[in-house]
């Protein structure tokens, strides 16, 4: 699996929405975990098989675990 990190800023929310809408056709699996104001999470996915949609999740994971390690890993500014 070839992968391509984006992180998404300023403004994440429209930025993604507008990733979203520009690669909308390329888009063929997807496992996107959000985390909610009121701290609850949602997983929402759209997967051919469990195992597609754990490997996705574990892709995920490593990416980044491999972000970290090397240092390129940006967190989000608590404002």
């Amino acid at each position: 699996m070839n992968a391509e990190i984006k992180r998404i800023f300023p403004g994440p929310v429209n930025g993604l929405i507008n990733w979203m809408e520009q690669n909308f056709h390329d888009i063929d699996q997807f496992v996107i975990t959000f985390k909610m104001k009121d701290n609850t999470t949602i997983t929402v996915y759209d997967a051919y098989s469990y195992f597609e949609a754990l490997g996705i999740a574990a892709f995920t994971t490593d990416v980044i675990q491999r972000l970290s390690v090397d240092g390129d890993f940006v967190p989000k500014e608590k404002v």
